[in-house]
């Protein structure tokens, strides 16, 4: 028995995500929940695509924390958020039925607009331990004025894998961003962070390295084959640690590209792709595979701790796209 949720999530009881098969009563797998907002009700159990229920909120109450429980969101679908989602449970993973492998244009996605609660500060915050999310767009519209980001990653072990991020507001404040990044050990796999769609008129990072609900800040992430872009009439970073105690240890880049559209209209050349403080105590190490394009510069020398595991390029004729001081 084939079914359809709607483009065929399972076959012969196994569900076919993307790159990351959960096999139905697999050792270590716990109760999957499926969420389709067209056909489903939050009345029904959510444990078969006939019996989905309508919201990720209601699927996020029935799972067990430290169960590997498993949240499947219908693709070609938005899956509205009328709060802000709080991933607190440990090992609860969020799948989106959309093929998989994409970086950016997913069909399952997490959407808020406009909220009244002050505490609705991000579409998706997540502190649980282990929890991951793949084929997802998170996205916030929130003209709430604390609501500045479309994800906080503040967890510990968290996976997000072919994931996209954008804030589509708050284009002109430069204390938001799209995605908030202090979590520890976070592995970031072909997501792309911000878009060269909307265009920002304030400094206002991409990916935001503070320490906005914990105390730690980043610890220890890894960003494999991903892209953070952006198109501003401000100078700004793609990415940048706020403060110097604001993360610790490394992140680390393989084969990533640090994209600015300053060729369109009123776009500007960023003068550092990344920026950190003095004194900052997290090492930026970059392998020879990452690119900057509309940048000066990876990183000027009043920037500590950014590393480039590369020969010094020639701009524009060899090497990484940009000489990095």
């Amino acid at each position: 028995m084939i079914t359809n949720f709607p483009n065929g999530v399972s076959s012969y009881g196994v569900p076919m995500t993307g790159n990351i098969p959960f096999l139905m009563g697999a050792a270590g797998v716990g109760k999957i929940f499926f969420v389709d907002p067209t056909n489903g009700s939050d009345g029904n159990d959510g444990l078969s695509p006939e019996k989905a229920l309508s919201t990720v909120a209601r699927a996020y109450a029935l799972v067990t924390t430290n169960n590997n429980d498993v949240i499947v969101l219908a693709g070609n679908a938005s899956h509205s958020l009328t709060s802000m989602l709080t991933v607190a449970k440990n090992r609860v993973h969020f799948i989106g039925t959309d093929g998989g492998g994409r970086q950016t244009g997913h069909g399952a996605r997490l959407v808020m607009g406009v909220t009244t609660v002050a505490t609705d500060i991000a579409a998706v915050k997540v502190t649980g331990v282990r929890c991951s999310f793949t084929n997802i767009k998170i996205e916030s519209s929130n003209t709430k004025d604390e609501s500045l980001y479309a994800l906080i990653d503040a967890g510990e072990y968290t996976k997000y894998q072919n994931c996209s991020f954008l804030k589509l507001t708050d284009l002109d404040q430069a204390t938001a961003a799209d995605v908030v990044a202090e979590g520890d050990s976070t592995t970031w796999i072909n997501c792309e962070f911000g878009a060269a769609t909307v265009m920002t008129s304030a400094a206002r990072p991409t990916v935001l390295v503070d320490k906005i609900v914990g105390t730690t800040g980043m610890l220890d992430n890894n960003f494999f084959n991903c892209n953070f872009v952006s198109w501003t009439s401000a100078d700004k970073a793609l990415f940048k640690v706020a403060a110097a105690g604001d993360g610790q240890r490394y992140a680390m880049f393989r084969g990533c590209s640090f994209i600015n559209w300053e060729i369109q209209a009123s776009g500007i050349v960023l003068t550092d792709a990344i920026s950190s403080p003095a004194s900052s105590e997290l090492y930026l190490i970059l392998d020879a595979n990452c690119v900057a394009v509309g940048c000066t510069n990876f990183a000027s020398t009043n920037n500590t701790g950014v590393y480039i595991n590369a020969a010094v390029p020639t701009a524009a004729t060899s090497g990484i796209a940009v000489n990095a001081a």
